[in-house]
């Protein structure tokens, strides 16, 4: 049984990450899209305010960083791989840290492209 930190961070993933995927799904209603199927930032201002999308990434930020700071308390104390518990910790942080960064970049790119899109008639 070396891998059972492994699946037990595999199960708290699949929690974690439905329930953060569940929540920020649930604010695709309010996003407004034209005919082909585009945002339409001038009807959707979404984007612009702080939203549940904003705090469940830093939520997954915070459980990033406490990842790590466990993991690298384990470590000192001397556990190697085999440990189950470094097993969870390797995992949680790598797993949390990538989703943290494309819901980072994927927020940016859509407040960008949102200004762009709203506020560009206005700079010309």
């Amino acid at each position: 049984m070396t891998s059972i930190g492994w699946i037990i961070s595999s199960a708290v993933v699949a929690v974690l990450g439905t329930t953060f995927a569940g929540v920020v799904a649930t604010m695709h209603k309010k996003v407004v899209k034209d005919r082909w199927g585009k945002v339409d930032f001038k009807k959707t201002d979404i984007y612009f305010y702080w939203t549940r999308w904003d705090t469940i990434i830093l939520i997954s930020a915070i459980y990033t960083f406490l990842c790590i700071i466990g993991l690298f308390i384990f470590l000192l104390r001397g556990d190697t791989i085999a440990s189950p518990i470094i097993q969870f910790f390797i995992h949680q942080t790598f797993v949390f840290s990538l989703l943290t960064f494309i819901w980072l970049i994927t927020k940016l790119a859509f407040v960008y492209k949102g200004i762009k899109e709203r506020w560009s008639d206005e700079f010309k």
